[in-house]
């Protein structure tokens, strides 16, 4: 085994041994047909106050549709989980831009929030490198009905790891996302605050039928 595959290796064991409670950001960029996505984010032993350990899922239904959601551990010792449809509607040189809708709910007391309206976006840089994030709309449609919309936002940089290791064959990309993002859901957190985050993105090949 090479340097290079041993960087990849040590890469997804780290991230992929808490897989359940793991996780990463959203953007603008559609998985691909038949392509699939997963962004884990690891808060080892609850080390940030206010951080997470997530797992992020994309499955591309088409070049342009997307299934996706997230399972998350949260610190104050409760999980939540989200699915959703996601669109991609603008596929430029420098531009994506998507949208989706999509609910989620607290399995500690069951409450739930309805994403919708979301807009996505990937701002592409040079040589792989992208900015990219959301602003979401979150508005409870359970026991916190009278509470007001609130506006999440997020935004990263993603690194195109792929351009500096060799894969395995089943990586298509590895991507290391740094940001920032604001958890409006979060009584500890002050309006407006911002809370630094990561992920390690991995998108894998289409399964080919009959293949191992």
């Amino acid at each position: 085994m090479n340097r290079h595959q041993i960087i990849v290796s040590v890469v997804i064991f780290l991230t992929s041994g808490p897989a359940l409670s793991s996780g990463g950001y959203d953007h603008g960029t559609s998985t691909g047909k038949g392509l699939m996505e997963l962004d884990f984010t690891w808060n080892p032993f609850n080390i940030f106050e206010q951080g997470q350990s997530y797992v992020v899922l994309g499955y591309g239904v088409t070049d342009r549709l997307d299934i996706h959601g997230y399972y998350s551990i949260h610190t104050e010792g409760f999980n939540t989980y989200y699915w959703g449809l996601f669109y991609q509607f603008l596929n430029t040189t420098k531009l994506d831009l998507a949208t989706a809708t999509g609910f989620r709910t607290n399995l500690a007391n069951q409450n739930r929030d309805l994403f919708f309206p979301q807009m996505l976006y990937t701002v592409k840089l040079n040589r792989g490198y992208s900015l990219g994030g959301s602003v979401v709309a979150l508005n409870a449609t359970s026991a916190a009905g009278n509470e007001q919309s609130r506006i999440a936002i997020d935004v990263a940089l993603f690194i195109p790891l792929h351009r500096y290791v060799a894969l395995p064959e089943k990586i298509r990309e590895l991507r290391l996302s740094v940001g920032l993002f604001n958890p409006v859901t979060n009584a500890d957190v002050e309006p407006g605050q911002f809370i630094p985050t990561y992920s390690i993105d991995v998108k894998f090949n289409r399964i080919r039928p009959g293949g191992d």
